[in-house]
């Protein structure tokens, strides 16, 4: 974590566990956080989009198998993938940039 911080973070102390644990579920869990953290990337992405317009686009709809241990909220053991997980689904473009995302639950196929 203090590489990616960069800086004065590299020599210095950086969060404890138990802080980035705390600023995860009190800051990061709210529904305007949330809300805004599930449209980060279509909102990255649609900066680019204006800056350079592609001429045109190719979609990838597709999902991923995200494994979890203990008992996460909205995790459900999922049988094809064989384990407990979160399992979202993407749009990506053709340079594999993220278009946009939603959470859904493990069980879903």
């Amino acid at each position: 974590m203090r590489c990616i911080v960069g800086g004065n973070a590299v020599n210095g102390r950086a969060a404890s566990t138990s802080q980035m644990g705390r600023f995860e579920t009190e800051l990061l869990a709210t529904d305007e956080n949330l809300a805004a953290l599930s449209d980060l990337g279509s909102t990255w992405i649609n900066r680019v989009h204006d800056r350079r317009s592609p001429r045109t686009i190719i979609l990838d709809m597709d999902s991923s198998a995200s494994p979890t241990y203990g008992e996460q909220e909205g995790t459900t053991y999922n049988g094809h993938f064989g384990c407990t997980c979160y399992h979202p689904s993407f749009v990506l473009n053709q340079f594999g940039d993220l278009e946009g995302s939603a959470p859904r639950p493990g069980t879903v196929q």
